[in-house]
């Protein structure tokens, strides 16, 4: 009967080489749960990047993994070689898995004949092996843990940043919507407490005549903090009025939509996104001069962080019916 000692080193020579494969195993799970962590993070919780904590969690995790493979390796060879394990082996007749047995034999090789002979002294002399099941969860699960305690912090901290954000674009976005409500037929507009978007939110009004038919729309976008990087202002245009009275109506609802926001009070992208828009001479004339069927695209503003361009929108003459919508537009975008 083996001593408590022994039996303790055989149990332990039963585990290592199982040990050993689990931590190499456990490297595509934890791999999966860093991607994953990631992507609750970036996407779910609207952070950006990697934190330093984060990352020096993953590396560490992932290498810890793959030294303990090669720990065990090591461990199994030494003790193959080592004369207390051939002690056991002699004194329970279970023959020689020495250097001799054991030459020309890979890491792997040599731990699972570690491990075989491990199994067959316990056999042999009673000993209770310890369950593969609590060391698997161990090795498999503990890298997993210790990658959500390092991204929990990191979670708290960007709820709290992307509820902050939302906050901010909702008290944005409502007060476009009151301005515009009362010169515009109906607005519509997103709600950040209700749907948080990475790509920002949008508020938007028309202007509709007597047939229900829209007739000119104004247009604001916001980031996901809620500042304003975009106005767009838009009036149809009529092919049987004169070019001249579109442009007039052109003007005459541009001037309005853009009255209703001028003094809203609402953090911008960049500057003059909140400036009067006008029509640029060339654009006129070109207008002027040309006919229904042929678009238009003339630059305002090209420079700095802000971005205009006025443009006029239609189909081909082959290609225009009673579903085209010819349209006179100005942008004013911030510069990204």
């Amino acid at each position: 009967m083996l001593s408590e000692n022994k039996a303790k080193l055989v149990k332990k020579c039963y585990l290592v080489p199982k040990i050993a494969r689990y931590s190499l195993l456990s490297l595509f799970p934890t791999g999966a749960a860093a991607i994953l962590l990631v992507m609750i993070d970036n996407i779910a919780l609207g952070s950006n990047g990697l934190g330093d904590l984060q990352l020096i969690a993953i590396s560490s995790v992932m290498i810890a993994e793959g030294i303990l493979t090669i720990a065990c390796g090591l461990s199994a060879k030494a003790t193959l070689r080592s004369e207390r394990w051939r002690a056991i082996e002699r004194e329970t007749h279970c023959g020689p898995t020495g250097p001799d047995s054991a030459s020309g034999l890979n890491v792997f090789a040599l731990m699972d004949l570690l491990g075989s002979s491990a199994a067959i002294i316990a056999r042999e002399q009673g000993i209770a092996l310890p369950r593969q099941g609590r060391a698997a969860a161990a090795v498999f699960l503990a890298p997993i843990l210790l990658l959500v305690l390092a991204f929990t912090p990191r979670f708290i901290d960007s709820a709290a940043q992307a509820s902050s954000a939302q906050n901010s674009a909702a008290q944005t976005l409502s007060a476009f919507q009151d301005a515009l409500e009362s010169g515009v037929s109906y607005v519509m507009a997103d709600d950040p407490l209700e749907r948080r978007q990475d790509s920002g939110y949008q508020v938007s009004g028309n202007v509709t005549d007597q047939d229900g038919d829209i007739v000119a729309r104004i247009s604001i976008e916001t980031d996901s903090q809620g500042a304003v990087d975009g106005v767009v202002y838009t009036a149809s245009v009529d092919i049987e009025k004169t070019a001249q009275e579109n442009l007039a109506f052109a003007d005459e609802n541009i001037d309005r939509l853009h009255e209703l926001i001028a003094d809203v009070d609402a953090p911008q992208v960049a500057a003059g996104l909140f400036n009067k828009p006008q029509l640029p001479a060339e654009f006129r004339e070109s207008f002027l001069a040309g006919d229904y069927y042929t678009p238009l695209d003339v630059d305002l503003d090209n420079t700095g962080d802000l971005r205009a361009w006025a443009t006029f929108s239609t189909d081909s003459r082959d290609e225009f019916d009673e579903y085209s919508s010819p349209r006179i537009s100005i942008f004013l975008q911030a510069n990204r």
